[in-house]
């Protein structure tokens, strides 16, 4: 599987935010990826319905 290279001035922030919050960084990431995608998804849904409303 695919595994991209997280730069490692992110892996130092997320290693602060681990031993902040106590929680995986792996966890953390995840958190943040779900709430970009979730966010992009529904700027598209958005932009869609501008679309169908003017075209």
């Amino acid at each position: 599987m695919y595994s991209p290279k997280i730069k490692e001035e992110y892996v130092v922030e997320l290693y602060r935010l681990k031993l902040k919050r106590g929680r995986a960084m792996t966890k953390l990431v995840n958190e943040a990826i779900r709430e970009y995608l979730e966010k992009q998804k529904k700027q598209e849904e958005e932009s869609n319905g501008r679309e169908e409303l003017s075209g």
